[in-house]
């Protein structure tokens, strides 16, 4: 929480990946604790506060009372007058905007966000700048979010978010803290708005992919699994209704049996396309790509697209967003669904699989890893990152002594990794810049072991 700047800004608040709810929550330890923070909440006065109250009672009664200590005693009067002041402004002040926010009606600016992106939300609050010393800020509490600046515009505050993870949510929490300049008296409200609105990745540099197919069923390889549309080279007894023109006269002229040609089974460029989205670590840039794919058509003509938390495979272009969304509350069985998906698809016909993976090693790894033994060709692995950047090689007791500086982006060598288990099964990787959109499979940005790989 960060106090007001000035008098021109707006509130910026950052939200952090949401966390799945946790089981302990139920226990009595964890309630005694809400409870503990409800009634802190409503507490007018901070540890300064208390702190305060304590010095001028001391300098009131032993100094100025007792020894007429007239220095202390006018001190002791001013500080009890101070805390006093402040304590009646802040309660005021935050009854007045509690009964206010029960009359008071919100309306999201709009129903879609994205991530990364600064959006106004159409929730402001008055900055209560007629009253002395009172300050008003707020934060998210459910989903989580962390505030970045609090500031007024026109006498009002108006909210500003920038959303890091991608989701739909039914309502936001707000905990609202009033509170004087000297932070000696402070009143915590909570204000619910409800929802739905929902929030995609933001495609950053990601406007348009390859084409994302491969072989599947076609006119160039023989294969069994193959679909009958290869060249007519195989033969078979003659049914009413097939073509006359596809009769084999040689061997009828030889044997007096009617043969017709049909097409052997081949592959060719796959006409069906078939894509996943795996979530875990880091998976920002790889839901931003497959957004990109399904809303420019990168999947071909003919495709299915499921995602972890809903593998039911789907060819709508709003359901399969919806569930790149919602996807990110399952990062934690990462590549779970993948195996329910295939089941599904496979019995339909020969398909090109196309997977989006996050750049971090994995459960899902190990899916692939099954997934590859029991699949006939390549599968195209597409990997998108934000920024790679290089591993801290910094000297253990400097890391003691200095706070290393946060750096956004992948480790290049977690993606090494991950790009040599994709190498040894055999996979097509295709790696995304997400800032850029550029593709990065030429290996520039990494070492001589990824190119081998990918």
């Amino acid at each position: 929480m960060v106090e007001p700047e000035d008098a021109r800004g707006t509130i910026r608040l950052m939200i952090p990946p949401l966390e799945a709810d946790s089981p302990g929550k139920a226990k009595p330890i964890v309630r005694a604790r809400a409870v503990a923070r409800r009634v802190a909440d409503f507490w007018p006065f901070t540890w300064l506060g208390l702190a305060l109250a304590l010095v001028a009672s001391v300098a009131l009664v032993s100094f100025g009372f007792k020894r007429l200590d007239l220095v202390l005693l006018v001190l002791g009067y001013g500080g009890a007058g101070l805390l006093l002041s402040s304590t009646l402004l802040v309660v005021g002040s935050a009854l007045g905007l509690g009964l206010w926010l029960r009359r008071a009606s919100f309306t999201w600016r709009s129903s879609t966000f994205e991530t990364g992106v600064p959006v106004r939300t159409g929730f402001s609050l008055p900055s209560m700048w007629w009253l002395p010393l009172v300050q008003l800020r707020w934060s998210w509490e459910v989903p989580d979010a962390l505030p970045v600046e609090s500031s007024s515009e026109a006498g009002r505050l108006r909210e500003t978010v920038i959303f890091h993870q991608r989701g739909i949510f039914e309502s936001v929490t707000r905990r609202l803290v009033v509170q004087d300049a000297f932070g000696l008296a402070r009143i915590v409200l909570t204000h619910r708005q409800l929802g739905p609105f929902q929030v995609l990745p933001h495609l950053g540099g990601i406007r348009r992919l390859p084409i994302l197919t491969s072989l599947s069923g076609g006119e160039e390889f023989p294969h069994p699994m193959g679909l009958e549309d290869g060249d007519r080279v195989e033969l078979r007894r003659y049914v009413p209704g097939d073509s006359a023109r596809f009769i084999h006269w040689k061997v009828f002229g030889r044997t007096r049996k009617l043969m017709v040609r049909v097409p052997e089974r081949a592959l060719s460029r796959a006409r069906r396309t078939v894509a996943y989205l795996v979530a875990g670590a880091h998976d920002e840039a790889a839901a931003a790509a497959a957004r990109a794919a399904i809303e420019e058509e990168a999947l071909g003509s003919e495709w299915q697209f499921g995602a972890d938390g809903s593998p039911e495979a789907t060819s709508d272009r709003t359901e399969a967003l919806h569930k790149v969304m919602t996807s990110s509350r399952h990062a934690v069985a990462s590549g779970s669904g993948m195996k329910r998906f295939l089941a599904e698809v496979d019995p339909r016909g020969p398909a090109a699989l196309v997977v989006f993976a996050p750049p971090t090693m994995g459960l899902w790894l190990d899916e692939m890893r099954v997934l590859t033994m029991r699949r006939y060709g390549r599968v195209r692995v597409v990997i998108a990152v934000d920024a790679v950047h290089e591993p801290d090689r910094q000297p253990g007791w400097r890391r003691v002594l200095l706070r290393p500086a946060k750096v956004s982006g992948v480790d290049r060598t977690d993606l090494e990794k991950v790009g040599r288990a994709l190498g040894r099964l055999r996979c097509e990787v295709v790696i995304i810049d997400r800032v850029s959109g550029r593709i990065l499979g030429d290996g520039t940005h990494l070492s001589s072991p990824w190119r081998n790989a990918a």
